[in-house]
């Protein structure tokens, strides 16, 4: 099978076929994007290439069915490998395009992925050496940790901010 020789001998061969299997006979899309993830995870370590691909896929059902913890799990896997890869404005850029998507009306999740997806941002900010953005980002994150400690409808649907323009990286 293809996917043994890119992974290599640290992926075991059984857990790599049934996960392989299952993607290709899921019935319905929830199926497939659950054995997607499975196949992706275990993959990551030794085929990033390959493990992007998947959580792309992740994603993009997320994005597709509104659903925040398919989104924020394929985001965090993202952002992770693009970090793996030196470029921490990829990386951050995934967040952000949570936090985006999290904005629109009708979007729901809960304040912990937002709150980990603002520190992440800062964080990879700081690390590509963007102390105006990582700056600009904490305020945002205040802002938005008041709502939520008020327990204000805002901080788990819809957009938080008083300007509907969407977050933009420091490219």
């Amino acid at each position: 099978m293809w996917a043994s020789q890119r992974t290599g001998p640290d992926v075991p061969k059984a857990d790599l076929r049934d996960h392989m299997d299952a993607l290709l006979t899921a019935e319905d899309p929830d199926e497939a994007t659950f054995a997607r993830a499975e196949l992706a995870e275990l993959v990551e370590e030794a085929d990033d290439a390959l493990a992007d691909t998947l959580w792309e896929g992740v994603l993009d059902r997320g994005y597709e069915t509104d659903d925040s913890d398919l989104i924020f799990e394929a985001t965090s896997h993202l952002a992770a490998i693009a970090e793996d890869h030196d470029d921490p404005l990829a990386a951050a850029e995934y967040f952000i395009d949570f936090l985006n998507w999290r904005r629109r009306p009708g979007s729901v999740s809960d304040t912990e992925s937002v709150e980990t997806a603002f520190d992440e941002v800062i964080r990879l900010a700081e690390a590509d050496g963007q102390p105006k953005e990582a700056a600009l980002y904490e305020f945002r994150q205040v802002a938005f940790t008041r709502l939520a400690d008020a327990e204000a409808d805002q901080a788990t649907a819809g957009d938080w901010e008083t300007d509907s323009a969407p977050y933009a990286s420091w490219s």
